[in-house]
């Protein structure tokens, strides 16, 4: 197991997970930079879509929406909130937030909608990364629900007692955990601020930062599942360093024999 070089399918899968980790935590960064470029900045996310910054945004969501949407997961749920989080996001790209200059009017309607489902899908994505083998087939959607709530609370269902053994695994599974926690924050900040006062919400742009921290923490959660972060160590480097050790100790003189 050790020795098994990565397989081109594995390369190609890190390289999709880098993708979608780097839009999901470069892109409120990159609209950001834009709008200091060519100002205003836009209260939110959404709303870059009426600024310069419109094809940058578009993009940005298409090419992550496209790649979720040919990534396959462990399993059939795995691929399926997957599949369906990606088409969600090419929908918030096509159905633009509300805005007076903007018709047909219904499109609108339709945008926090898909953003709520690419938001949730996000949320169960950063979960289901927590996963440790393929979901059982006997396994039922109330089980499911279980697990997910198990590892919100940062208790999971293949528990790692001891991480040597498992890797970086607990650690991973402990920081896709804590992603879900910013991601639905997030969107709780995010509704909450509607409810604000004027002049509190005039202060800066408090809803593009409670949505670009959802965005950026699953971006994030991508990044270690791709293992860009907090990789496991080799494990075939690490034997053939045991194995140079033992050599040179077998080799080595026996101290307890006299010298001749």
């Amino acid at each position: 197991m050790g020795n098994r070089k990565p397989s081109s399918q594995d390369v190609s899968y890190r390289k999709l997970r880098l993708c979608i980790g780097f839009l999901g935590v470069a892109l409120w960064l990159i609209l950001r930079i834009g709008s200091a470029i060519f100002p205003p900045d836009p209260y939110s996310v959404s709303a870059y879509y009426y600024s310069a910054m419109r094809n940058i945004l578009v993009a940005s969501l298409c090419v992550l929406g496209i790649v979720l949407l040919t990534y396959q997961g462990y399993d059939k749920l795995d691929t399926w909130i997957t599949n369906i989080c990606g088409a969600a996001t090419i929908g918030v790209a096509l159905f633009p937030t509300s805005n007076p200059g903007f018709k047909p009017p219904w499109v609108g309607h339709v945008h926090p909608v898909v953003a709520g489902v690419a938001l949730a899908g996000q949320a169960l994505m950063a979960l289901q990364f927590t996963q440790s083998a393929p979901r059982d087939a006997a396994a039922r959607w109330p089980d499911d629900v279980k697990r997910w709530l198990r590892a919100l609370i940062f208790r999971y269902a293949q528990p790692v007692h001891i991480e040597r053994e498992q890797g970086r695994k607990l650690t991973r599974n402990r920081i896709y955990s804590t992603c879900t926690w910013l991601i639905l924050i997030g969107v709780v900040l995010t509704l909450a601020q509607n409810f604000w006062p004027d002049s509190v919400k005039a202060q800066t742009q408090w809803m593009f930062m409670f949505e670009s921290l959802s965005i950026a923490s699953f971006g994030f959660a991508w990044l270690v599942k791709g293992e860009t972060l907090f990789k496991d160590k080799d494990t075939a480097t690490s034997a053939q360093a045991v194995l140079v050790d033992a050599t040179a100790a077998d080799a080595a003189p026996d101290a307890s024999l006299p010298a001749t």
